[in-house]
């Protein structure tokens, strides 16, 4: 959803989004529910403010054993978009803040709402994706989930290039 700066209301605009177009992008994730409540203020013309919450449930597979699980997502959503000016560049060469890190520099007086929300959501994910702290994984030998049962071939380690340093522990 694009929009425009001139459309955003001083007092605020606000927006109830539901889906948005292109989340098939990464593997491995599947959004059930996604529920984003945003009001975007126009502070000048060249800045805009957006404010809400992104709340979505998600099915994402575990990085050790491959196995679907449910995540829930549920952050503060806080951006100012900003549209460069040559006196803003200026003032920029001079000074630079931590607030800055917030601010989405912009070509053009468009935000793309969609695209906003999906990189917070894509920032909400965790970096190692486990369905628990205690997953086991997958055997490297036979491929088996090692949550579900355990398959034995642990116990014949013969095969692996390290089992001659068996010999030097002894």
């Amino acid at each position: 959803m694009l929009i425009r700066f001139t459309e955003i209301s001083p007092h605020g605009s606000h927006y109830d989004v539901r889906t948005i177009e292109g989340l098939d992008d990464l593997p491995g994730l599947v959004v059930d529910l996604l529920e984003v409540r945003c009001s975007l203020i126009r502070k000048d013309d060249t800045k805009v403010e957006l404010q809400g919450r992104l709340k979505s449930d998600l099915t994402l597979e575990c990085d050790r054993c491959l196995s679907p699980y449910q995540r829930q997502v549920d952050v503060a959503l806080q951006m100012l978009f900003e549209v460069e000016t040559d006196a803003s560049w200026q003032v920029k060469d001079l000074e630079y803040r931590i607030p800055d890190l917030d601010t989405t520099v912009l070509d053009e007086p468009v935000i793309d709402l969609d695209d906003a929300i999906r990189q917070q959501l894509y920032l909400a994910l965790p970096m190692k994706s486990l369905c628990s702290e205690q997953c086991k994984g997958i055997c490297a030998n036979c491929g088996a989930n090692r949550n579900l049962a355990s398959c034995g071939c642990a116990d014949q380690c013969g095969n692996s290039p390290f089992a001659v340093l068996a010999h030097l522990k002894k």
